[in-house]
């Protein structure tokens, strides 16, 4: 009975196990960063557009360094500031559409203006006044993130549908092998 070179085996394994986890990982990073960085920021500022402006006092600001291991690939801009609204103080921490994530020089430019104690003009959800930002303007070298990760996405897709075609044609591919060899 002639049998199966252990390389076939191994390419099958490959094609059969490695692939489809290589791109569900794949698909879900690059779904994920298409969504954080291009489908929220655009959700939020179609629906900011319909807030009120507010002055406001800034409170606190800081910078956050970028750590991959909290999930964070750019650095951060924290910005606590005080707002008042029908006679209620309230105190928010949104800076802007992407919660203050930002290239490094932009941050150290946008720290420049927002001193403690500084007045600011805040916007307010009218109809949950405990929702408030800073910048309501789309951040365009952010939002252009979402290319490389729907890319990502593409691949991991095509690497999933791969190792799907793969585990189907598994038995197929087998035989095929054999009756090749049987005629060798």
């Amino acid at each position: 009975m002639p049998r199966v070179a252990l390389k076939l085996y191994l390419l099958e394994a490959v094609l059969r196990v490695v692939f489809p986890l290589l791109g569900t990982a794949l698909l879900v990073a690059g779904v994920s960063g298409a969504i954080h960085f291009g489908i929220l920021p655009l959700l939020d500022a179609m629906q900011s557009r319909q807030w009120e402006a507010v002055e406001a006092k800034v409170v606190s600001v800081q910078t956050v360094p970028a750590d991959l291991l909290f999930n964070r690939p750019l650095p951060r801009l924290e910005v606590s500031f005080q707002y008042e609204r029908a006679g209620v103080t309230l105190l928010a921490s949104r800076y802007d559409l992407h919660y203050g994530f930002d290239h490094k020089e932009a941050l150290v430019r946008k720290r420049a203006d927002l001193a403690p104690g500084a007045s600011v003009t805040a916007w307010v959800n009218p109809k949950a006044p405990g929702e408030a930002m800073l910048e309501r303007s789309i951040n365009w070298p952010l939002l252009a993130l979402m290319v490389p990760y729907a890319a990502i996405a593409l691949v991991g897709g095509l690497l999933l549908l791969g190792g799907m075609v793969a585990w189907n044609d598994a038995g197929p591919f087998r035989r095929r092998i054999l009756q090749s060899q049987r005629e060798d």
